[in-house]
């Protein structure tokens, strides 16, 4: 059965870590994503000037880049804990596994003294 709570803990504890954990360069980088999008929505103003209809898509294909480029220095923020957290889970499933291999049936198949004739 899934533990649903766990998981949520660890969604919880990455949206920490994207909120507040300290990144070098990270600020620039959320202040290059607004300077885009605010050059973007400079263009969509200009080019569009007249014609709301053909403005709309502009506008929301300047806050898709936006979000992405958001979306990237979060992971960039993240990375460290979670590639942390990707080792924490090999290894625990790497002794899990060894600990089943220890416990683990002999292979009936093989000759031994008890199924031999």
């Amino acid at each position: 059965m899934w533990n649903w709570q766990g998981t949520m803990q660890i969604i919880a504890l990455v949206i920490l870590v994207t909120v507040a954990a300290p990144a070098t360069g990270a600020d620039n980088k959320i202040d290059q994503c607004g300077h885009e999008f605010d050059q973007c929505q400079a263009r969509c103003n200009t080019d569009f000037k007249d014609d709301a209809g053909s403005r709309a898509p502009c506008v929301a294909k300047c806050s898709g880049l936006y979000a992405a480029c958001d979306a990237g220095v979060a992971y960039e923020k993240a990375k460290p804990w979670l590639e942390e957290q990707a080792r924490k889970t090999k290894r625990f499933f790497d002794e899990l596994l060894k600990k089943y291999e220890q416990e683990s049936q002999p292979d009936p198949r093989k000759k031994t003294e008890k199924n031999s004739i």
